[in-house]
């Protein structure tokens, strides 16, 4: 059986009153939210729940199961009809990990185009020290998200800029463990939706992150990043979902640094990298080399880790990046030491 559970998805410059006729059935809301997340809607959020009970908490500062508990223990005398998820991709991750333990519909207002959380089915699990831990399958995706573009012109530039990075990861690790093979109905439908995920970036994501009003480059970047790219996510086989670039970023999160001091996508775009080199895919690598320094995205593993650091973990790093796409659908065939001249180039 192949299921397609997509969520319905409203974008535009303003969503609020679209927001206001959507939760006109609900009455007690449960608000997951960030901090700055919340401060950058709050005026037009608020109004628009005049009239409702609501309840604002924040997600913690991470995804993560203990605080979700905790959150849970906290909330179990509260009977809700809705989650609202608002912020960046933990806060509405974290939501999606509530929507799914209370059975409850989700909507999600994502505050930054910097991942496709507000509309995947999957959440990214850390521990507390801010470690990747493990991805929390969901039942289904969220169930309606709103953009607002006016709220995403006005963020940091730099969320836009690790978005474009990780939306092109999903072409090429997508591609790269499904090629030559007979794809059934639904990856076939995420492989076609894929290429627009490095086509947008290329043609269109320099532009975004240098113009300061909402423009069609803008709004089709930001939709690519936020919504294709989890809709890809949805449809494809999970075996395709994520590889190399990915799995490398996972492991450099042991070092305390990169989660404090680099993002999601910025790192992801640095593996894509060394996928192409392991490939031998020349041209494409020199296709993205130039566009990275276009939008100085790291080409270097030196631009995300302080040496010392990365070889104190090492080993530890290096193990958990070969273990995690050992016997994987990636067609690649190196060897250790292979991967960590690649990986360490110019370190």
């Amino acid at each position: 059986m192949e299921k397609s559970i997509l969520t319905e998805v409203y974008m535009d410059s303003n969503t609020w009153n679209v927001l206001g006729k959507e939760i006109q059935n609900y009455n007690n809301i449960l608000v997951i939210h960030g901090e700055k997340s919340l401060l950058s809607i709050k005026n037009d959020f608020l109004k628009t729940l005049e009239g409702k009970k609501f309840h604002l908490v924040h997600y913690g500062n991470e995804c993560c199961h203990t605080i979700i508990n905790s959150i849970l223990d906290n909330l179990k005398n509260n009977t809700y009809d809705l989650i609202i998820g608002v912020g960046g991709g933990k806060s509405i991750d974290a939501s999606k990990v509530l929507m799914d333990k209370l059975d409850l519909p989700l909507f999600t207002i994502p505050t930054i185009a910097s991942t496709c959380a507000a509309v995947s089915y999957i959440s990214v699990m850390y521990e507390e020290n801010h470690v990747f831990q493990e991805l929390y399958f969901l039942n289904r995706p969220p169930h309606k998200t709103f953009i607002n573009l006016e709220t995403l012109i006005t963020a940091p530039k730099k969320y836009l800029w690790a978005g474009i990075g990780d939306t092109l990861a999903k072409y090429y690790e997508m591609n790269l463990k499904a090629r030559g093979k007979r794809l059934n109905f639904n990856t076939t439908m995420g492989e076609k939706l894929s290429h627009l995920c490095k086509e947008t970036m290329l043609n269109y994501g320099k532009h975004a992150l240098s113009t300061e009003v909402v423009d069609d480059d803008f709004k089709e970047v930001a939709g690519v990043i936020l919504v294709t790219t989890g809709v890809v996510s949805n449809l494809i086989d999970f075996k395709y979902n994520g590889a190399l670039a990915h799995a490398i970023f996972d492991a450099l999160t042991k070092i305390k640094r990169v989660e404090e001091e680099h993002l999601h996508g910025e790192v992801v775009a640095f593996g894509i990298l060394i996928q192409l080199q392991l490939e031998g895919n020349c041209e494409e690598l020199h296709n993205l080399l130039k566009f990275y320094k276009e939008i100085n995205l790291p080409t270097t593993l030196k631009e995300i880790v302080i040496q010392d650091e990365y070889l104190k973990k090492k080993e530890e790093i290096i193990n958990k990046i070969l273990n995690s796409i050992a016997g994987s659908e990636m067609p690649l065939e190196f060897t250790r030491e292979e991967f960590i001249a690649i990986l360490e180039g110019n370190l």
